[in-house]
């Protein structure tokens, strides 16, 4: 991969968005870049430890292996957003498909939050947005239905990842597999497979080609919002 596309990919990453070009090369030059295939695990502890994994391209799964022997996924994290080093003690991360990472060390973020801190800023409030959204998702669970937590996911996801086509049509680029979706939001496969299908029959969003695509915003805003 070109240096030039590498600077484009990392100046997408949320936190790194009040970097120059000029930093953001020194970011490519200072952070290693590697590629994983799918289910390909990446975290070690010793390499690791205190600093950023910068998600250039692709998707990630935090998750642990109970004794046993089930997997328990805990979130998944996309393209253009970071994750804390830290986070990952006592449990694992694989790519979901095929990913492209930098890893900024300790050492390193602490150069850049010296020579900019409004990149503190940024990764603070990142911090602080992925909190309120596990509180919010913790909420949902205690509160609300499947079918209502779905909803809001697929809302959340379309602000997040959703492209228009040219038909006019909001579309979530990535394939989401009903177990994925169902590990966010605190459900078993089979019932995230009923309310998505509720969600269709109500005419909120439709299935094309294994991609969700929301036929009715507000609608599904609605009913994301219900409670009960």
């Amino acid at each position: 991969m070109s240096e030039e596309r590498e600077v484009k990919l990392l100046s997408l990453v949320d936190v790194l968005e009040p970097l120059s070009e000029e930093e953001l090369e020194e970011v490519y030059t200072r952070c290693p870049t590697f590629s994983l295939d799918a289910g390909q695990e990446f975290y070690a502890s010793s390499e690791h430890d205190g600093g950023l994994f910068l998600i250039e391209e692709g998707h990630v799964v935090v998750h642990k292996i109970t004794s046993s022997g089930k997997e328990i996924k805990f979130a998944v994290h996309s393209a253009g957003t970071v994750l804390p080093a830290l986070r990952l003690q006592d449990v694992s991360a694989r790519a979901l498909e095929s990913s492209v990472l930098a890893f900024m060390r300790r050492e390193d973020l602490e150069y850049f939050l010296r020579r900019k801190p409004q990149m503190g800023l940024r990764l603070m409030d990142l911090l602080a947005e992925n909190l309120c959204l596990m509180d919010t998702r913790i909420s949902d669970v205690i509160h609300k239905r499947v079918s209502a937590r779905l909803a809001s996911l697929i809302a959340w996801l379309i602000n997040e990842e959703g492209i228009v086509e040219g038909s006019g049509d909001l579309v979530i680029p990535y394939h989401y597999t009903h177990e994925q979706l169902g590990t966010i939001i605190g459900a078993r496969r089979v019932a995230v497979t009923l309310a998505f299908r509720a969600l269709q029959d109500e005419g909120a969003v439709e299935l094309r080609q294994r991609h969700i695509y929301v036929k009715d915003l507000n609608l599904l805003q609605r009913i994301a919002e219900q409670e009960g």
